[in-house]
């Protein structure tokens, strides 16, 4: 948050207020609360599907570093309401792209990353690599974006090494997915995954209807 707030006023971005959802109510965020900051009690899970539709389409989302695959969740309820019925399918099967990383998640989903080493959270993922201090000829949400099957949330970077998922990119890709349904490009017998990424980490789940 404090990042948002640095990038604002050296004129690199501008935005209206910052709501910050956290289960805890004394968070260390409760104490930053003003007019232009908004703390809400709840899960990430139950905020997104209560008021992410409520949302303007110029709004960022800022997922945690660490979190779960919550925009999954999301469209699972979101499509619920539309009479669809999505869910993880038993095999994992063949992922979408093969980064050097893969690694299946307690939650079944499918870590995968770029980097065989530990980035630092705050990384704005630069075209020269910090680490191995070459070019960065990777990009995986790209990737996932070009794969047959594929829907990616991409969580780019925006300013001063925090990533966000604009609003329009989440719907987008629930739109896209919701017409690849109709045309029969992925249904009952043809799972699709599932993903959110940056151009070097991302969470993804095979999912069928």
């Amino acid at each position: 948050m404090r990042r948002l707030f640095r990038a604002e006023a050296l004129g690199k971005i501008t935005f209206g207020r910052i709501v910050v959802i956290d289960r805890d109510p004394g968070c260390a965020v409760a104490s930053l609360v003003n007019e232009r900051v908004r703390l809400e009690v709840a899960s990430w899970s139950d905020w997104l599907a209560e008021n992410l539709s409520r949302s303007g389409m110029a709004d960022h989302l800022v997922p945690y570093h660490w979190a779960p695959h919550v925009l999954l969740d999301w469209l699972t309820a979101d499509l619920s309401r539309h009479g669809l019925t999505l869910r993880r399918t038993p095999e994992m099967g063949e992922p979408p792209v093969r980064p050097p990383v893969l690694r299946e998640t307690k939650d079944r989903d499918l870590a995968m990353s770029y980097a065989e080493w530990l980035c630092p959270p705050a990384c704005i993922e630069p075209a020269l690599c910090p680490h191995t201090r070459g070019p960065k000829s990777w990009s995986l949400a790209g990737e996932l974006a070009r794969a047959p099957g594929s829907f990616v949330f991409p969580c780019l970077h925006l300013a001063y090494g925090v990533g966000t998922i604009p609003l329009s990119s989440i719907f987008g890709v629930r739109d896209h997915l919701v017409d690849a349904l109709r045309r029969g490009e992925v249904g009952p017998h043809a799972p699709a995954w599932i993903s959110s990424a940056s151009h070097c980490h991302g969470l993804a789940a095979r999912v069928t209807f």
